[in-house]
């Protein structure tokens, strides 16, 4: 299994209520309808802007997922390779506020079709910085274009109020919300960032309600979202995950049932924000059947099933940041035991995490062992 998660280098809002207003340092990223008095007839709508760094896309995609040597046995953990190769990519922003919402709604995201620059300005500035990403304008110099548009590119504004974005019509991805859902996103952009140097350059995302949301006339609501600039963990993400997981046991007893003992044989407790670690999985049985053996059974490593997972909590918060995966967070195998990789450069340094293991046995049982197996990632 792999999972890696990639920050920002920059975001912002842009605003057709303050189409001249830049708020690149603003701790939210705001998508809205607004319908007031002031705007009359035609309401207002924000959307956001949000761009992943190339370099570390590309490391990822070129060095750890698409390479098609497989390694049925790593012995190293440079490099961490995909056997099959494929991968998917999810865009997840955290909420922080929200208002007015309707029962059902959708976000479109889509590959954003001009470069743009952040700025450095803040929601009602008095006066408010004017300069580079704004509704109106994309950098110090040049307007979102507004008619004329790159080949298989599009907009969408009033006439009224140009502006607000280009983007790639046919690299998108959306994600549709119920009234109980949560409202974070997590939103496939894998074609997207497939297509990455191939047909299109990565200008980043541009997120907006989909469908008569946007620029309804009859009804207000607001989504915030934390920024790469908020004070709390809860940072814009792009997180790519692919199967690495190779299985098998060679000689190694097979584990059966959930009367198990688990540990991390060289969990070490702390690590910097560069290190790929391989966790070893040790486990067996509670209670050994009686063996004339010259080897202490409580020391003898058993295999877990192959459908055994991990996952990783923020000790702090409790939430997942990692969540088990069937997919993608499947425990690897080898004559040694079980094992994982996990990347550091995606988690929040100055933090401690907590590993969970996940196993699903023949009798139908699945156990989670939370037996406090925590690390911490040093700044």
């Amino acid at each position: 299994m792999a999972v890696y998660k990639i920050f920002p280098e920059k975001d912002t809002t842009i605003y057709s209520k303050y189409p001249d207003m830049n708020t690149g340092l603003d701790q939210i990223l705001e998508i809205s309808n607004e319908v007031s008095l002031l705007s009359g007839s035609i309401p207002y709508v924000s959307r956001a802007l949000i761009k992943f760094p190339t370099s570390e896309i590309e490391e990822v995609l070129n060095n750890m997922v698409l390479p098609t040597v497989n390694t049925e046995s790593i012995n190293t953990l440079s490099p961490i390779i995909s056997p099959n190769g494929l991968y998917s990519a999810s865009l997840k922003l955290y909420l922080a506020d929200a208002s007015n919402l309707p029962d059902t709604y959708s976000l479109e995201c889509y590959s954003v079709s001009q470069s743009w620059e952040q700025g450095t300005g803040r929601f009602l500035y008095d006066p408010y910085d004017k300069t580079n990403a704004t509704w109106v304008n994309r950098d110090n110099t040049n307007e979102w274009l507004t008619a004329s548009f790159y080949t298989n590119s599009t907009a969408s504004f009033q006439s009224t109020n140009p502006g607000g974005g280009t983007w790639w019509f046919a690299y998108a991805g959306s994600q549709t919300f119920g009234i109980n859902q949560t409202k974070d996103t997590n939103i496939d952009v894998t074609n997207i960032v497939s297509e990455y140097n191939i047909n299109i350059e990565n200008d980043g995302f541009l997120l907006k309600m989909g469908g008569t949301n946007e620029f309804n006339t009859s009804s207000s609501f607001s989504l915030k979202y934390f920024s790469r600039d908020t004070h709390t963990i809860y940072l814009p993400q792009l997180e790519i995950k692919w199967d690495d997981s190779v299985y098998n046991t060679g000689s190694l007893t097979l584990l059966t049932n959930e009367n198990i003992a688990i540990t991390l044989g060289n969990n070490i407790g702390k690590y910097n924000r560069n290190d790929v670690y391989q966790f070893r999985v040790n486990a067996r049985d509670i209670y050994p059947a009686r063996q004339f053996t010259t080897v202490s059974v409580y020391t003898l490593n058993k295999a877990l099933p192959s459908s055994s997972y991990w996952a990783l909590q923020d000790l702090n918060t409790g939430e997942y940041v990692i969540n088990f995966d069937e997919n993608c967070t499947k425990l690897s195998c080898d004559p040694s035991g079980n094992y994982f990789n996990m990347y550091m450069a995606g988690l929040q340094p100055d933090r401690y995490y907590k590993i969970l293991i996940k196993s699903s046995f023949n009798n139908g049982t699945s156990v989670v062992y939370d037996n406090a197996y925590i690390f911490k990632l040093n700044k």
